[in-house]
């Protein structure tokens, strides 16, 4: 009966031991000290090979501007007919060259 409580003891602790260590490990799956990179196929790989991007990007204003120069890309929110300070507007990606904008 003795062995049977020492064994329990030793799989409880085990069991305690291996849970903390667990969850203070320093690398964790979303941790930023990861060592190795991801695989290509994990990072966002298309089967064409193109890599997808998250988020918004700027656009490509190669001949976008009407022969304007320079033509660069730039941030610009939309706004909705009725003007109120509270509201949140999104941003979009346009074209600028000089005092004119662009769809890219």
């Amino acid at each position: 009966m003795e062995q049977k409580s020492q064994l329990k003891s030793l799989v409880t602790i085990f069991a305690l031991l291996l849970m903390i260590l667990t969850i203070f490990h320093p690398c964790q799956a979303h941790s930023r000290y990861l060592q190795i990179a991801p695989s290509p196929a994990v990072s966002g790989m298309r089967s064409g090979g193109k890599r997808m991007r998250g988020g918004s990007f700027p656009a490509k204003c190669h001949s976008k501007c009407n022969q304007c120069k320079p033509c660069v890309p730039v941030q610009v929110s939309v706004r909705a007919l009725t003007l109120e300070d509270n509201e949140y507007y999104p941003l979009v990606w346009k074209c600028m060259c000089r005092h004119f904008v662009f769809s890219p």
